[in-house]
């Protein structure tokens, strides 16, 4: 049995738990909120459902029609990447249901002018380390009202956290977490941009968010649950991704495995250097350093693999780069 949205009747998660003890029938169970369910107290079945995400098309459901300057400037959402043609409207017409249908008609929020300001925001800090403070300052709202409404984000799956990495290895090591959208077009839409050409600048923080998506997915689908962290060092270097495939436990190292991404199309020697300077000073054991970009050359450069993205997407996806 499949019931999609079940967060609009919280209540029958109750009659889904008696008829899988006593008829012994399998659900399918989605929604898009879990506010809601925490905020009603539902039945959430514990122990006996597969938490399983979805999340915009991958790389291997791409196939041949993959293209990354589509993905970065209109998202990879199904609907959209059936028919890039109307990618904009479709956007627009999105992010106006999301705040209309999930938020509004929810009560989730009072007020829709502050939020929207907020979304506009946030959508442009999209990938950079967080300032609450500045958002706040920037869209006019109070500074509590700002942690309500990553809250939401977060709860209607909008938005992740990607923490801070502090191994104590250098001294000014941001403590500060970055936050990123789910979907290149969803960053563009909030950040009222869908009828502007996007700078280079920002299509890189894009590269990122889409790389962080295909990270994210690939997690959910092979139940690996690795924690996936940046670690920025203020006024030298950052890394994007550090992601620990595996915790110290007694005697044992950790692992980690790290990630720098970036838009160029050629390769630069400098994009190496914070690799390299964090893997000699590094607690734990490196189990891959790697820098994917927009080019097009496979090569490797004082022990850091640089990939093509579309040749990285397919080695991650064959498990070949994180253990």
């Amino acid at each position: 049995m499949v019931i999609d949205e079940i967060q609009k009747i919280p209540g029958l998660l109750d009659e889904v738990h008696w008829l899988y003890q006593k008829k012994k029938l399998r659900f399918a169970i989605t929604g898009s909120s879990a506010r809601k369910l925490k905020k009603t107290h539902a039945n959430l079945l514990a122990g006996r459902l597969l938490d399983i995400r979805f999340f915009p098309l991958t790389y291997p459901e791409f196939g041949r029609s993959f293209d990354l300057e589509l993905c970065l400037r209109f998202g990879s959402l199904p609907g959209i990447a059936k028919n890039y043609a109307s990618a904009i409207p479709i956007l627009a017409s999105y992010l106006s249901t999301y705040i209309k249908q999930e938020l509004l008609e929810e009560a989730v929020i009072r007020k829709l002018d502050p939020f929207r300001r907020f979304l506009d925001v946030v959508g442009q800090y999209n990938g950079q380390l967080l300032n609450k403070e500045a958002i706040a300052r920037e869209s006019s709202v109070k500074r509590p009202t700002i942690d309500h409404y990553f809250g939401i984000l977060e709860d209607t799956l909008i938005g992740t956290y990607v923490e801070s990495w502090n191994p104590g290895i250098k001294t000014k090591e941001s403590t500060h977490p970055k936050f990123y959208l789910f979907d290149p077009g969803v960053v563009r839409a909030c950040s009222g941009l869908l009828n502007q050409e996007l700078e280079s600048e920002f299509l890189g923080f894009m590269f990122e968010t889409f790389i962080f998506g295909q990270f994210r997915a690939y997690l959910n689908q092979s139940f690996k649950y690795y924690n996936i962290c940046h670690y920025t060092v203020l006024q030298s270097y950052d890394i994007d991704f550090v992601v620990q495939t595996r915790k110290p436990v007694m005697s044992k190292k950790g692992e980690i495995v790290l990630v720098e991404v970036k838009y160029g199309k050629k390769f630069r020697s400098d994009w190496t250097k914070g690799l390299n300077d964090f893997s000699k000073l590094s607690k734990d054991a490196i189990a891959g350093s790697h820098v994917v970009y927009n080019g097009s050359e496979r090569l490797q450069v004082h022990g850091v693999d640089v990939w093509p993205v579309a040749m990285f997407l397919e080695a991650l996806f064959n498990d070949k780069i994180l253990p």
